[in-house]
């Protein structure tokens, strides 16, 4: 399973192909599960500047001839090629994935990819993404690492849950668009997205989390789960 991009016509369309399942997923399919898996709401998708559906935009992504990208491959069978860390390169692989579904729902923003220490690996900001999204991503990431959990769930939680009464400030972000990297119970990471609305903020987020965990879906397992 991997990277697919087809450098050759200037334009890229990514997938994850779990080897041996023979499941392919493009960017803008993995966007719609996504989205319906979360409940966005269409309203939330839709750039304001367009009248097209959230079905419309999703579908808006470029079908190219693809070749392989050749990364680090696991599958389910051999776990011996799992990376032990969140490296710069998947790092990588991680924010151009979100920058492609970004595209297909229309906004630029801005990604930052911690790791498991919520120490920052890369930021990655899109033409014409706002400045201040700059700092805003880089605290999401490291909220969502450093608390174990998505953003928007730290602030549900800091109102009377298990976080009561944190509040904004060295470094945490309580505002949706973080998720933690996360596989077989382990975190490798965090990611914050800033420059859409909250609600599209969070499906990116949740797009570069699902888009982690399907590439290298079969990892170690931890705590013996």
């Amino acid at each position: 399973m991997g990277l697919y991009i087809n450098n050759k016509l200037n334009k890229s369309r990514m997938y994850v192909s779990i080897k041996g399942g023979g499941a392919v997923k493009t960017i803008d399919e993995l966007v719609g599960e996504v989205a319906k898996n979360i409940g966005a709401a269409s309203p939330a998708l839709k750039q304001s500047s367009k009248q097209s559906t959230t079905t419309e935009v999703l579908h808006a992504a470029h079908a190219v001839q693809v070749k392989p990208f050749k990364k680090e491959v696991c599958t389910p069978t051999d776990k011996n090629n799992f990376p032990e860390r969140l490296t710069i390169d998947i790092a990588k692989d991680i924010a151009k994935a979100v920058e492609i579904a970004a595209g297909i729902i229309g906004i630029n923003i801005v990604v930052s990819i911690c790791n498991e220490g919520a120490n920052l690996i890369i930021l990655h900001a899109m033409d014409d993404s706002y400045i201040a999204s700059i700092r805003a991503s880089q605290d999401k990431a490291y909220t969502s690492a450093a608390l174990k959990m998505p953003t928007h769930t730290a602030l549900i939680e800091s109102r009377g849950g298990s976080l009561d009464g944190l509040t904004n400030g060295n470094g945490l972000l309580l505002l949706g668009g973080g998720y933690p990297l996360i596989i077989n119970n382990k975190i490798y990471g965090g990611i914050g997205v800033s420059g859409g609305s909250k609600e599209q903020d969070i499906l990116l987020a949740a797009v570069a989390s699902a888009y982690f965990e399907a590439r290298f879906k079969g990892g170690p397992e931890v705590n013996g789960r």
